[in-house]
């Protein structure tokens, strides 16, 4: 099937007068450039060892001042040139041309024939790109006549170029070629406004001008650019409607379904985009309609969708421009994610198949660049920056930037070399850059070296550095240095004393720092567990929020059991309780007692206390007795009064004559005179006595005394009574408790006879405190003897 579209271009010169005609045969494009004269002029075809013909040469032997711009088109490249010999036209093919005389005016001529022709007034080119098309050139044999051939009967109606329709082209006058000429001009110069104006012109001036079509798909190219979604998707729907077969009819499509989504009216994009991907599958605007698609899936928030998108239309488009463009998109989406190395295979598609894109969206670049070398991949932010920088040209402010871009991300990338030669280009382009003090920082410490192993020597270089450079790139290294050398030498306490200096070095270019603190810290936590100092260990832990392995629980837990952390002590035993050993179980089951009681959840206490002794029961473990004590003490917090009998037994058996039960005894002895045990009273009460004699400590006294003795006396054993108040003589008491024991001595004295051992006591207890109470009732009793 062939298309026709006649584009005339008519010079002035003299008589001479240029057109190019352009057309589809079989889907592939062809020109046809014809040149007339009102006088015969030569063309020359040069062809090369295949018969290809590589050049055109014409000559007008008449002088011109004039000349015309080159001319530039798919099959041809037109350039001329005056000289006082004449006219010079030369004619290059972009693939394949055959010249071709025409020698005859078949409107006014009935015969033709085939001849070495070398002048003539009209000669045609035909470029094309395999084929020639329209006609068939047959080689002239080397023998036999040459006929003309009389074409008087088989004369048919000279109509011209067609249109697309297949109607006669008439063309009256040119200006909107002119016009369609400078709005193409206008359009590769990216001057959109120029290129809406002159479509309109032309189209308003030449309404039924062949190159409507055009016209049109060009104010539709120009809307796209400037954004101008609702006109364009106005003159879109017109040329839809209007040129359903045309060529262009993808493109169309895919702009017009773009223009909806940016007015937010997805439904409409959606149809045009389904038009385009079924209706339009093998056209290169597919796969950028399928950019656009992703662009507003992205944009609504639907990221996978949208990466799909994009990895179809990089796969599928042959358009480097469209695979660049969508190879960007999942770079970007992937950086975001995270993905830095799957981000990376993206840009180096880029940068190898098209490294100009990244100039095509600078800004966005750049950003990307400074990102990677954020992320801690600065070879692909050097691969980045060098595509730019290459992109760029010296004079532009930009070419500062990313020079300045590229040697720091080849520093950082450990490419020293190509570092040092980027940065040495820096300062002798820029002596009074913007960045000379960074570029000339980062070059200083291009090779910083780690010098000598003794580690006091290295420490005090690191030092001088650290003065001389203070906070600029030199000097944070060699604090990150030094640190790396205290951190290898287990000096913890030393890098935590510079910690507030470390924490101002960005992780990124010194990635080690924050783990360099934080493994002092669990350093320095680790020695104080074992070094039993709870205090600072603790503080360790919640300043760094320090989680140490299973196997640190242990010191962990008594620390905090030390330091009253029972919520924390807790969650740490719960965690062992389902242990598979048994004799872990019961050494953490009792820890958890412990937190439980210290938590004050007695009864809960109490509960995993009977689960500990069922399992004591089945495997013996004294190490883990203390659980009767703490069984008592839960039991008197709850009042259990059985439970409290009950496990001062198994405390009894377990710890006999242990001082450190020696309260618990005396609460055993309280117990019985709630229920008005004497025997319990008794008992406890002649065990509290004894650990105190033994011991010579008397925490308990006078109360266990004063109790004893009412016991006996309750049970009239006097003489045990008083037996057990003398031995409060030789302990320090108040005036008040002093005269409590004299009078309590003379009364038991009085009872049993002894009048002149109660008269002495009872004088003693005046005489202690005669304001208390005892000491009056003592002078009350002397009276009445």
């Amino acid at each position: 099937m062939r298309h026709w579209i006649a584009l005339c271009l008519c010079f002035p010169l003299f008589a001479l007068e240029l057109s190019i005609q352009t057309g589809k045969e079989e889907g592939a494009t062809f020109s046809i450039l014809h040149l007339q004269n009102a006088f015969p002029f030569t063309c020359d075809a040069t062809n090369d060892e295949f018969g290809e013909t590589r050049r055109i040469d014409c000559r007008i032997p008449q002088a011109t001042k004039q000349t015309f711009s080159p001319i530039n088109n798919a099959q041809f490249s037109i350039t001329g040139v005056s000289s006082p010999q004449g006219y010079s036209i030369t004619i290059l093919p972009k693939a394949k041309m055959k010249l071709i005389p025409l020698a005859f005016d078949l409107s006014k001529e009935t015969e033709t024939f085939q001849g070495n022709i070398r002048k003539a007034k009209h000669w045609s080119v035909v470029g094309y790109t395999q084929t020639l098309p329209l006609i068939v050139m047959n080689p002239t044999p080397e023998s036999g006549i040459n006929f003309p051939i009389n074409i008087k009967k088989d004369m048919r109606p000279i109509v011209g170029g067609l249109d697309l329709k297949g109607n006669p082209i008439k063309i009256t006058r040119v200006q909107d070629v002119t016009d369609y000429m400078e709005m193409k001009k206008a359009y590769e110069a990216k001057r959109y406004d120029r290129v809406l104006d002159l479509s309109t012109n032309a189209l308003k001036n030449y309404p039924k001008t062949v190159f409507k079509n055009e016209l049109l798909l060009y104010q539709i190219r120009a809307l796209h650019h400037e954004e101008n979604s609702e006109k364009l998707i106005e003159i879109a729907k017109q040329f839809l409607r209007d040129y359903s077969s045309d060529p262009s009819v993808a493109e169309v499509l895919a702009y017009i379904a773009d223009a909806y989504g940016k007015i937010g009216q997805s439904v409409d994009a959606d149809y045009f985009f389904d038009r385009l991907f079924d209706e339009q599958a093998d056209s290169p605007f597919a796969s950028l309609g399928m950019l656009y698609k992703a662009e507003q899936l992205e944009g609504s928030g639907e990221i996978k969708n949208a990466v799909e998108l994009y990895k179809k239309a990089l796969e599928t488009s042959k358009d480097v421009a469209v695979a660049s463009e969508a190879a960007f998109k999942l770079a970007q989406i992937e950086l975001n994610n995270g993905n830095t190395k799957k981000a990376a295979q993206y840009v180096d598609k880029i940068a190898s198949a098209n490294p100009n894109y990244f100039k095509d969206v600078r800004d966005n670049s750049m950003a990307m660049a400074e990102t990677f070398f954020e992320k801690n991949d600065p070879k692909t932010a050097a691969r980045i920056s060098e595509s730019l920088l290459n992109a760029t040209d010296k004079k532009s402010p930009d070419y500062e930037v990313n020079l300045k871009a590229l040697g720091f991300a080849l520093a950082k990338a450990n490419n020293k070399l190509e570092a040092l030669k980027r940065f040495n280009e820096y300062l002798d382009t820029y002596k009074y850059g913007q960045y000379i003090e960074d570029v000339r920082r980062a070059k200083d410490s291009l090779f910083f070296d780690d010098g000598d192993k003794n580690t006091t020597k290295e420490i005090k270089k690191y030092d001088e550095l650290i003065e001389r450079y203070g906070n600029d790139s030199v000097g944070k290294k060699a604090l990150y240095k030094k640190a790396q050398l205290l951190f290898k030498e287990q000096k913890y306490q030393a890098i935590l004393d510079m910690e507030s200096y470390l924490y101002r070095l960005e992780s990124t270019e010194y990635p080690e720092t924050n783990s360099m603190i934080s493994k002092s810290a669990i350093g320095l936590e680790k020695a104080r567990l074992k070094e039993g100092k709870c205090v600072e260990a603790m503080a360790f832990q919640k300043m760094y929020k320090i989680r140490l392995l299973p196997e640190w629980d242990e010191y962990i837990f008594n620390c905090e059991l030390k330091t009253t952390q029972y919520a924390a002590a807790k969650k740490i035993a719960q965690s062992h309780l389902k242990s598979k050993s048994i004799a872990e179980r019961q050494i953490w089951l009792s820890r958890m007692v412990k937190t439980q009681f210290g938590l004050g959840e007695y009864k809960e206490a109490i509960k995993g206390g009977e689960e500990l002794i069922t399992l004591l029961d089945v495997e013996k473990n004294p190490s883990l007795n203390d659980i009767y004590r703490t069984m008592f003490d839960a039991a008197q917090r709850v009042s259990d009064d059985e439970g409290m009998i009950r496990h001062i037994k198994s405390v009894e058996g377990a710890y006999p004559n242990d001082f450190k039960d020696i309260e618990r005894y005396t609460q055993m002895v309280s117990l019985g005179l709630k229920r008005k045990d004497e025997g319990m009273v008794q008992t406890y009460g002649r065990k509290v006595s004894a650990l105190q004699e033994r011991t010579k400590t008397y925490t308990q006294s006078p109360y266990i005394e004063f109790t004893l003795a009412q016991s006996y006396q309750n049970l009239g054993k006097d003489s045990a009574a008083l037996s057990v108040l003398k031995t409060l003589d030789k302990q320090k008491l108040d005036t008040e408790k002093r005269a409590r024991q004299q009078y309590l001595i003379g009364a038991i004295e009085q009872k049993l006879g002894h009048k002149r051992e109660a008269r002495d006591a009872f004088n003693a207890s005046i005489k202690a405190n005669k304001n208390s109470a005892w000491g009056k009732l003592a002078k009350d009793a002397l009276g009445l003897m």
